[in-house]
């Protein structure tokens, strides 16, 4: 004896409902919450420019037009000298204190004894080191496509500062920089 509930449904009948139903698939799947996209970030709006001061030249990051950019490299033919100006967020050290920087780029290094001081304009602190105007100092731009800055922090519990900086969109400025520097010497 057989009974009815144990019967498989026709394959025709299977057919005939899919048949049926497909066209309501779409209806069905614009009902359904679609999965959303996260937005594109938005470019970086800093870049890299070459500025001539007064017996100086500077490559600057950061925004355009503004007071403080990000990090800086100041060039003063006249007294050989060759400095370095990175923004630092945080309280990593305090303002007036001796830091270790370390310029970093591919096989490239250079470690330099920094001074950090209050910023102007948001109070940030400002990073300083300075070295004597050399040819072999502009390497550290060009080998490779990042310019990574390091500061050991000497507070008991505050994280370390590590900045990058691309160098990529910067190299032909970079040459510019280093051959405007080392002809006035």
């Amino acid at each position: 004896m057989r009974f009815a509930s144990a019967r498989r449904p026709a394959p025709l009948f299977i057919v005939l409902c899919a048949l049926l139903l497909t066209p309501l698939l779409p209806g069905i799947a614009a009902a359904a919450p679609a999965a959303q996209k996260p937005p594109k970030a938005a470019p970086d709006p800093r870049a890299w420019s070459l500025v001539k001061g007064e017996g100086a030249y500077v490559m600057r990051y950061g925004l355009p037009r503004d007071l403080e950019p990000d990090f800086a490299v100041t060039c003063q033919p006249g007294a050989q000298l060759l400095q370095f100006t990175a923004e630092v967020s945080g309280r990593p050290f305090a303002s007036g204190e001796g830091v270790a920087l370390t310029l970093g780029n591919g096989k490239r290094r250079m470690e330099l004894a920094a001074t950090a001081f209050l910023g102007a304009a948001d109070g940030n602190l400002l990073v300083e080191a300075a070295v004597a105007l050399e040819p072999r100092v502009f390497d550290i731009f060009a080998a490779g496509d990042t310019l990574v800055l390091r500061i050991p922090s000497t507070r008991p519990k505050a994280q370390p500062v590590s900045l990058s900086f691309p160098l990529a969109s910067a190299k032909g400025r970079f040459a510019d920089f280093e051959r405007a520097c080392l002809e006035r010497r």
